[in-house]
């Protein structure tokens, strides 16, 4: 348990971070207007609230650092300061110290912030210097206060002097998860009782209260973890500037679909990502200002980030309206780079060319910069994306622009998902994955070298039965074609076979099993070790029979697959 020393340092943590994150975006506004009065005045109020709290709390340094910016736009209300290009970027790196303060209470590294405090404090000094020499000059006459106002202040302080309490309670988020881990059993236990009383024949009706009780606990809990995209979105205001400023561009940020809800668990895994991808917008997909006025397009650029509701899923988009991906361009990178022969690369599809920007060590920037050119970052964004039961897609056309999609679970509490059985086993599949469910018979399979095809909306798709793939020790012992035959030939001419047709990152793969079960939203776990390193399995569930149940991890199985016939890779281990 955590002392309540600790919990009010949680909870002033949590609030000055987004003090620093609304403060980056604060300021970026105050970089394309120096005068925007509203924004002055909202950055003096919110350094106020950071000052008092960090006195109350006694974290002196970040009080002494928020106390000289607020200095500054005092100053700046009082129109005693003048701000320009020079203080506004002395502001950025003061905040960003303010932001280290603060990650240094969790961290314990030692900071220096006397320098940039010393610069915004000297040159304070000499602002009002100059401008109480220039008021001395002209000697100018100022009027006088109107009586009684001091007096109409105070009456009204005394009339507004009332006790008011917040409409909202901060619930530190290991709490929330600790609660949701015991919903979770809660949950279990009651599909156990359930599962019991049907298997002895015995009604179940008088759960039907439980089952109710127990799922509206279970959503509401799950309903307190989500958070509108504007959490995440507004920090990309300096994310943005940063790189604009660092690839020497001039790109303005747009923002839709704020509103839209997603698991807060599911932000902190994905925000590094997300970053990746705009820094790679502004460095990859973003002209220089010459290309622009050739290509007669407006100097500014525009990055757009949305977030759109689709099915279960949120699909967070970044879009430019750059150059576009040229698949030419990074079919000659891959060949040069040995990731692929030439042979093998004129048989790929333009999109299949593309993906090639997730491979690890892949680039296609001509020199490294700060923020680009090192061969790492996409292929971050696509393992973190697809460790959640995501998946990145893209659109692009030359000339016009690209979009990054990342489509991802709205939660990771629960998954909707298809059971089915495979050697008596139980497995299941997360819904995301799931195209449809076909029943194919004997003439309808294909072997097409060496591999079993079948025909999906006039597309030739693998057929790939699970039941093999689970019992391979490698993918070249998986790959043994005289299984598949002997397989085709044991099927009776009338017999079914049920396949489920899984699809990922814009490919289908037919999953061949024993039998379909039923659909059920799930709980996945992960998996404990040595089973953490199955390149099979996602994590595990535990059914209302008390059995544990695998969640097959569809994107690693079609991502290995893939490599494995175009790379004809000879020993994986599974």
């Amino acid at each position: 348990m955590k002392s309540k020393e600790e919990e009010y340092q949680q909870l002033f943590l949590t609030e000055a971070l987004e003090i620093s994150e609304q403060l980056n975006k604060f300021f970026v506004d105050l970089e394309k207007d120096h005068q925007n009065k509203k924004v002055i005045t909202n950055i003096f109020r919110i350094i106020h609230t950071l000052k008092g709290n960090a006195l109350g709390m006694g974290y002196e340094s970040i009080a002494d650092l928020a106390h000289v910016m607020e200095d500054i736009f005092g100053a700046i209300k009082e129109n005693e300061v003048a701000p320009d290009a020079e203080l506004v970027d002395s502001l950025f790196r003061a905040n960003d110290k303010l932001g280290a303060l603060i990650n240094s209470l969790n961290s314990g590294e030692k900071v220096s912030y006397l320098g940039i405090k010393t610069k915004l404090a000297v040159f304070l000094k000499n602002a009002r210097e100059q401008r109480q020499q220039q008021k001395n000059a002209k000697n100018q006459e100022h009027k006088e206060p109107e009586l009684g106002s001091e007096d109409q202040d105070k009456k009204g302080d005394a009339e507004d002097s009332s006790i008011t309490f917040a409409e909202v309670v901060q619930i530190p988020v290991r709490k929330m998860d600790e609660l949701l881990n015991v919903v979770g059993e809660l949950v279990i236990e009651r599909d156990r009782l359930i599962s019991h009383f049907e298997n002895k024949g015995q009604s179940t009706l008088e759960f039907e209260g439980l089952k109710r009780i127990s799922a509206n606990l279970h959503y509401g809990i799950m309903s307190a973890r989500m958070v509108q995209m504007g959490f995440l979105f507004n920090k990309f205001h300096r994310v943005l500037r940063d790189a604009a400023v660092s690839e020497k561009k001039d790109v303005k940020l747009r923002l839709k679909g704020t509103e839209v809800e997603i698991d807060r668990n599911i932000l902190k895994i994905i925000s590094d990502s997300l970053v990746h991808v705009v820094r790679n917008a502004v460095s990859h997909g973003i002209e220089s200002m010459e290309e622009r006025k050739k290509s007669k397009k407006p100097a500014m650029a525009t990055v757009t980030l949305e977030a759109n509701l689709e099915k279960d899923n949120v699909v967070l988009s970044v879009s430019d309206d750059g150059r576009g991906i040229n698949s030419d361009k990074i079919k000659e990178k891959i060949i040069a780079k040995k990731m692929i022969t030439e042979s093998s690369a004129d048989k790929l599809s333009e999109q299949e060319i593309i993906r090639y920007i997730f491979e690890p060590g892949f680039s296609s920037a001509e020199k490294v910069t700060e923020i680009s050119g090192r061969g790492v970052g996409m292929d971050i964004v696509k393992r973190s994306v697809e460790s959640i039961g995501g998946q990145v897609l893209i659109d692009t056309k030359i000339g016009e622009g690209s979009s990054f999609h990342l489509v991802l679970p709205s939660s990771l509490a629960l998954k909707g998902s298809l059971l089915f059985e495979v050697s008596s086993q139980e497995y299941a599949i997360p819904l995301t994955y799931i195209e449809s469910v076909n029943y194919y018979k004997k003439e309808d399979i294909h072997n097409i070298g060496n591999s079993l095809m079948i025909n999906y909306n006039d597309q030739s798709v693998s057929l790939i039965f699970l039941a093999y793939l689970f019992k391979a020790k490698d993918i070249k012992s998986f790959t043994n074609s005289r299984l598949f035959n002997e397989r085709l030939k044991s099927l009776a001419a009338e017999e079914q076979i049920s396949v489920i047709m899984a699809k990922h990152s814009g490919r289908y793969m037919g999953l061949v099993v024993d039998k379909l079960l039923r659909q059920k939203e799930i709980i996945e776990k992960k998996l404990p070790r040595p089973l953490d390193s199955s390149k099979l399995f996602s994590g595990s569930t535990i059914l209302g029979s008390g059995n544990v149940c695998p969640v097959v991890d569809v994107a690693a199985i079609m991502d290995f697959l893939y490599k494995s016939s175009v790379k004809a890779q000879a020993v994986w281990s599974f």
